[in-house]
């Protein structure tokens, strides 16, 4: 079916039914319910790609993380397509697994799809052309990207002090063999957090405490758990672990409890972003809690300001972390 078909089902002209469509004209109610029962009889599917070669943008909005397999980046995820339905759009959601040439190829596609506007995750290979984008009519929004010198809005957490909360956590239970073990995907975060860590020891002052650093080689399963099986190796084995991510501290609890260790009887775990699955592991988790709902919603707020108004300055909204305890590092 075509326009043709609605128009003459409707009993309008064909002009009436394109101002209908793309809302360049108002359109009475009684001629406007005729048009909607017309395409709904007819099946008739407006054609976007047609929109979109004379210069208009697609009701789409693009979504880039480097790993779609953390529900931390599904909930933000759902905080951006919650906004975009709101305004009948829709979210592409791309997983860049941290790699810089897959990044730019989505950025790439993306921008020739003309989607309306683009959430971007920092990663360290953030690409240095974010604001020619933005210059030739694609809004972006970066979540993170602290420190970085980026011309766009953007949504802020404070990683370092995460990063201290946790030490300073650990090193008031008492412990003083201290493990801090990231993971790929967001190195500027996962350093972010270690330099809060860092920072936490000196100012904590105790002399005897070690912090040392070990990195997940990749983002699975299997390899989270190959990096519990390297902190069981460790001599002298630390007391306690502060983890890049909740995922990397789920697998070496339920590693170190497999093997016949105690959590935290023999170790002690710390997570970060506080996943929905932190509380419901086998041993509830310590963790630092970033809103990640509230990351995605207020990232699609900044975009969609300046997908309104492209003239709208740039904005960074911030969110501060806090520790969350359970039962990972006991009380």
């Amino acid at each position: 079916m075509t326009i043709k078909d609605v128009a003459a089902l409707a009993g309008v002209s064909l002009g009436t039914v394109s101002n209908y469509l793309n809302g360049t004209r108002t359109v009475s109610p009684d001629t406007r319910a005729r048009i909607e029962r017309a395409i709904e009889v007819t099946r008739f599917v407006p054609n976007r790609a047609v929109r979109t070669l004379r210069g208009n943008r697609t009701h789409t909005v693009g979504l880039l993380v480097p790993d779609a397999g953390n529900p931390f980046f599904t909930e933000i995820a759902r905080g951006v397509e919650d906004r975009a339905r709101e305004r009948g759009d829709v979210l592409v959601y791309c997983d860049t697994a941290g790699d810089p040439e897959r990044q730019s190829l989505y950025i790439r596609r993306l921008a020739e799809m003309r989607v309306g506007g683009l959430v971007i995750s920092a990663t360290a290979s953030m690409p240095p052309d974010l604001g020619d984008l933005e210059s030739v009519g694609t809004p972006i929004v970066v979540v993170g990207g602290e420190g970085m010198a980026l011309s766009t809005s953007r949504v802020t957490f404070d990683h370092r002090l995460g990063g201290e909360l946790a030490m300073r956590h650990v090193l008031g239970l008492g412990h003083r063999q201290v493990l801090y073990a990231g993971g790929p995907g967001g190195e500027l975060v996962m350093q972010a957090r270690y330099q809060g860590a860092l920072a936490a020891l000196r100012e904590y002052g105790a002399g005897d405490a070690e912090l040392h650093r070990v990195d997940a080689a990749g983002r699975s399963p299997r390899e989270r758990s190959e990096l519990a099986g390297e902190i069981l190796a460790m001599r002298p084995r630390p007391t306690a672990v502060l983890c890049g991510n909740d995922l990397i501290a789920i697998a070496i609890v339920n590693q170190l409890i497999r093997s016949g260790r105690s959590v935290p009887g023999d170790v002690a775990i710390v997570g970060y972003d506080d996943i929905t699955d932190a509380e419901l592991a086998v041993v509830p988790l310590t963790t630092v809690r970033q809103p990640a709902y509230q990351i995605g919603t207020s990232a699609a707020e900044l975009l969609f300001e300046r997908v309104d108004d492209a003239a709208t300055p740039h904005r960074e909204i911030s969110f501060a972390p806090e520790l969350v305890v359970r039962d990972s590092t006991g009380s």
